[in-house]
């Protein structure tokens, strides 16, 4: 059985990007592998993220490709395995790129979740024990509210009080949860195809009229009024691997 040298691994990586992009851009033969990559960067911001890199590496085939003394050295260059695996994964990353609600949300399944009727101490015990910062409000399956560390805060100072009553519900923050009424946060919403640098650039972009972006929740299509099927925080982005 034939090895194959990691310079033929990399030279197939780059034959399988430069024939997307051709395809993608619908151009020729005779424009060049760095055109290609520049004109994707125009319109895929995945390319843009890792055209330097992807530049870099059209370099290195090239090299390996225009060997002057290929009777005595071929390959004149053998790319390092992590530099394979890299360009395989980045291939991989502008080709399809990685979409949130697959690899970095909280599926709905494990989201904990609260109602109206639920005891808010109960609520802020688990999210004492867990760390959890906010918690969707549920009714009839839509997202009403979310109940988080400023919800409490915003209350006890609009009721000035400094604690609250052991048996009080849910309902009793029930003009505080909803996602427009945070003081010092807001959220946003995307649809179940939004990509990772979608969600990367929300958070970095993520002050508005002096408020955070704290959690961004994921529906069919955006809105509210539909069936939550994640949430991200950029807690989740931080431990994403690219």
């Amino acid at each position: 059985m034939k090895i194959v040298s990691n310079a033929d691994k990399f030279l197939t990586t780059y034959n399988e990007l430069d024939s997307h992009m051709r395809k993608a851009l619908g151009v020729d033969l005779y424009k060049n592998h760095s055109y290609l990559i520049k004109e994707m960067e125009k319109r895929n911001r995945m390319f843009k993220q890792y055209g330097y890199d992807l530049r870099a590496f059209a370099e290195l085939r090239n090299a390996i490709v225009h060997n002057p003394d290929e009777k005595n050295a071929k390959p004149i260059a053998e790319p390092h395995d992590y530099i394979v695996k890299k360009y395989e994964e980045m291939k991989n990353k502008v080709i399809n790129p990685p979409v949130a609600l697959e690899t970095i949300a909280i599926k709905a399944h494990d989201i904990f979740t609260t109602s109206l009727e639920a005891n808010a101490l109960d609520v802020m015990k688990v999210m004492n024990e867990k760390t959890y910062t906010h918690v969707p409000v549920i009714d009839s399956k839509k997202l009403i509210g979310v109940f988080s560390e400023n919800t409490i805060f915003s209350y006890l100072v609009e009721n000035h009080v400094i604690a609250t009553d052991e048996d009080i519900p849910i309902s009793e923050f029930e003009d505080l949860i909803p996602v427009d009424r945070h003081a010092s946060e807001y959220f946003e919403f995307v649809p179940r195809d939004a990509l990772v640098i979608d969600i990367e650039e929300m958070f970095q972009n993520g002050l508005k009229e002096n408020k955070r972006i704290s959690v961004i929740f994921v529906t069919e299509t955006g809105k509210l009024s539909e069936s939550l099927l994640g949430l991200i925080t950029p807690w989740d982005l931080a431990g994403y691997q690219r």
